[in-house]
């Protein structure tokens, strides 16, 4: 029996599934530790230790490929790339790596590149400019630890950290690409303009491959240590959300995947990058080589968080999805005149009302962000007649019924949670 590997890389853990090429048989996961860090000037930022993520991410994998008797033949990883790595020339990291949760690195950015306009970024990288993501953090590096660039032999993002321990070869597909800011998305070539004001050349950077592309074999050191057969191979994944589209078979235009993980996105095959970025929309590659189809993307960034503050702050702090899934179901749709929108709303006081009442306007706050999204998408000619629904929130029945309730369309939940990681999964198949 033969059997991929599929991993979804989150913001703070990793998933896994362990796929035989119709379903999944295993399922496993780990967290890891976002901390403070600090440059050699005592700049800090919110980060993590590479090696330390490794040794999670390949603990996962050795765990899976252990459980069962056949073979590994392949494995691939969506992520929400963003986390930047920079090293030296034997793939040893120099610094702690930079999450893309890291408070925005403005001063330093308009420092080395001065104003970058979001949609002269967006036409460049497919998004538009964010000074959490990793152009920023390379110009965080240059202005308060500068000696690092002297050092560095590749600048990465976390996934292409993994793959090169994995394979001993550096490669980045163009879909986990997006959110590095340095490719240029319709050439596929790194773009000159930004790594110039780095002083950094393309040398320095990963090869670029298409999603689903074979980057190699994993070592034989990796085959020892971590229990694989040493003819494994690693094939290039993509950005989390194309993933999870993959795997719920979101592949047409007017079929939309509402993935909520961290943020909550809606996304969606489309036939037109310049719509989506004219109109602030983020754009991934996708089928766009296959057939002609962009991924189009609308966030509600951050989302996630905001609602779990407000969960530990009013509800529960332990077992917290649990009692506020179980809060949810005992209040009446309308929450008792409740009223919460999670981006705006996190620090106000709801003392005077039930758990009850949060728990329910919570859940159908966040559908309600979900249907301005929709409404706006429609505003501008994009519709949908097919829903599908993937990340945690789709494993509460009640949520799912209050966002059909308030979109007023079917939504189908198929991979649920595990989505990301099966669409990887399935990428890595052999068969």
């Amino acid at each position: 029996m033969k059997y991929s590997i599929g991993l979804d890389l989150g913001t703070s853990s990793v998933k896994a599934v362990l796929f035989d090429g119709k379903s999944v048989v295993k399922k496993a996961s780990a967290p890891f530790l976002i901390k403070t860090c600090s440059l050699s000037d005592g700049a800090e930022y919110l980060g993590f230790s590479i090696e330390d993520y490794a040794q999670t991410v390949f603990s996962v994998i050795s765990d899976l490929a252990k459980s069962v008797d056949g073979n590994i033949c392949g494995i691939s990883m969506a992520s929400a790339s963003g986390n930047t790595v920079v090293c030296d020339k034997d793939g040893n990291a120099l610094i702690d790596a930079y999450s893309w949760t890291n408070p925005a690195c403005k001063e330093e950015s308009d420092s080395v590149y001065g104003v970058i306009d979001r949609k002269d970024a967006a036409y460049v990288s497919g998004w538009g400019y964010s000074n959490t993501f990793p152009l920023a953090h390379l110009a965080h590096i240059k202005v308060h630890s500068p000696e690092i660039f002297i050092k560095c032999d590749k600048i990465c993002m976390s996934t292409e950290y993994l793959l090169f321990k994995m394979t001993g070869k550096w490669g980045i597909d163009k879909s986990t690409a997006v959110p590095f800011y340095l490719l240029e998305q319709e050439t596929g070539e790194y773009h000159t303009p930004y790594l110039d004001k780095l002083g950094i050349n393309k040398e320095q950077l990963p090869k670029v491959y298409e999603s689903g592309e074979l980057l190699g074999t994993i070592t034989e050191d990796f085959s020892n240590k971590y229990g694989l057969d040493k003819d494994c191979k690693v094939f290039l994944g993509s950005f989390d959300h194309p993933s999870g589209a993959i795997a719920n078979n979101v592949i047409s235009e007017g079929e939309l995947l509402l993935s909520c993980g961290t943020s909550w996105v809606l996304f969606f095959p489309y036939h037109d990058r310049k719509t989506l970025i004219e109109n602030r929309l983020l754009c991934d590659t996708f089928l766009s080589k296959q057939k002609g189809l962009w991924g189009g993307m609308s966030s509600v960034a951050q989302v996630s968080k905001k609602i779990d503050y407000i969960i530990e702050k009013n509800i529960a702090k332990e077992n917290k999805i649990q009692i506020f899934n179980e809060c949810a179901e005992k209040a009446e749709r309308g929450a008792g005149g409740l009223m919460i929108n999670p981006v705006t709303d996190f620090d106000n006081d709801f003392s005077k009302y039930s758990k009850e009442n949060i728990a329910r306007a919570l859940m159908e706050g966040a559908a309600n962000l979900l249907s301005e999204k929709l409404d706006y998408l429609r505003s501008i000619g994009i519709e949908f007649n097919s829903v599908k629904m993937a990340g945690g929130p789709s494993q509460s029945k009640l949520w799912v019924d209050i966002i059909r309730y308030v979109i007023n369309k079917p939504v189908e939940v198929v991979y649920g949670v595990d989505s990301g990681a099966v669409g990887a999964a399935i990428r890595a198949f052999i068969k």
